[in-house]
């Protein structure tokens, strides 16, 4: 209960913004923790002030000082609450370590990153002993790709996010699914959307020179877009329908395309989100109306593709698997001409 807490430190965490609602009241909780050399506290940032952390203003190693706060017990732990006489301010901007995502290994905690998104899965909602939850998933890449979940709170980034942006996160945790590593950010970590920080994924090559095996981006214009084609998958695990599947069938789609960058041109392949993406339409609206392919869409538009490279044994040919597409930023390319 003691009232008019000045403190000063640095940022060590920070904690996702959520919403709140009290009878006809509504606003948004937040919070940070600090030290400052001989201890640290969590301090609950409330409405406004949670925009310096949703901005990214406040990040970890930010110095801020925190001026007419009030201490409250909480859980038996005392913390510094910022009422609507307190104030603060950013003293020294900071930023968190950050790992590449090639040094992920199982167990570790508390994992910052910045990335790439290359591919957005729909949202999950789903039901564990009781507790309902919900779920976003997708594939990130700083030159080494890796599955991304974000759960409940931190899903809310659902329809926020579009392939091709830039995320960092910080405090995820990594966990095993099928042998390979994934991440996961919980209540405990939080993400931010399109920071100015620069992140590069996957070298850039001419289709000339393209290899089997290797993941790539290119750029390239497009040039043919054939007629997709639909399959059924479940509508719950996502495999390839077979009638004893553990949901009920819907349609997903393929599509493929022939890019030319000058050196050569190659066969794009884009499967189900991709393609739905890429053709601005999605499987059963197809199946149910052909007529809403258009084969001049696309044409003559040039984009940066990733994806990886692999040989077709019945054409004898190489294509690439598309993971992600999106505009050319002409300030970015001008790096690459630089060789920057």
């Amino acid at each position: 209960d003691l009232e008019g807490v000045d403190i000063e430190g640095k940022v060590t965490q920070v904690f996702p913004v959520k919403t709140w609602e009290k009878g006809d009241r509504k606003g948004k909780v937040g919070s940070i923790i600090v030290n400052d050399g001989a201890g640290e506290i969590r301090v609950t940032l409330w409405n406004n002030d949670c925009d310096l952390i949703e901005n990214g203003e406040i990040q970890r190693g930010a110095k801020v000082s925190i001026v007419n706060a009030t201490a409250k017990e909480r859980n038996g732990l005392t913390e510094l609450s910022m009422g609507y006489r307190g104030e603060l301010k950013v003293l020294e901007k900071g930023m968190a370590q950050l790992t590449k995502l090639k040094e992920i290994q199982e167990g570790m905690n508390d994992v910052n990153f910045a990335a790439r998104v290359e591919r957005l899965f729909p949202l999950t909602e789903f039901e564990n002993k009781g507790r309902q939850g919900k779920v976003l998933s997708m594939i990130v890449s700083d030159g080494t790709t890796i599955r991304l979940a974000l759960w409940d709170d931190n899903a809310k980034w659902d329809g926020k996010i579009q392939e091709g942006d830039t995320i960092m996160v910080e405090g995820a945790y990594v966990r095993m699914n099928r042998g390979k590593a994934e991440l996961n950010l919980g209540w405990r970590g939080r993400l931010l959307l399109n920071p100015d920080i620069e992140v590069k994924t996957t070298a850039r090559a001419k289709i000339t020179d393209l290899k089997g095996g290797e993941t790539t981006e290119i750029k390239a214009a497009i040039v043919k877009v054939y007629a997709p084609n639909t399959y059924e998958v479940c509508s719950k695990c996502g495999k390839k329908h077979d009638g004893e599947c553990c949901g009920p069938a819907k349609h997903a789609m393929v599509v493929n395309a022939e890019l030319d960058d000058g050196t050569s041109v190659v066969r794009g392949v884009f499967f189900r989100n991709q393609a739905e993406k890429f053709l601005g339409f999605n499987a059963e609206e197809y199946v149910n109306n052909n007529s809403v392919f258009d084969e001049r869409k696309r044409l003559g538009e040039e984009l940066l593709f990733t994806g990886s490279v692999r040989h077709n044994e019945m054409f004898n040919r190489d294509e690439i698997v598309i993971q992600g597409f999106h505009e050319v930023n002409v300030e970015q390319e001008i790096k690459v001409l630089k060789g920057d």
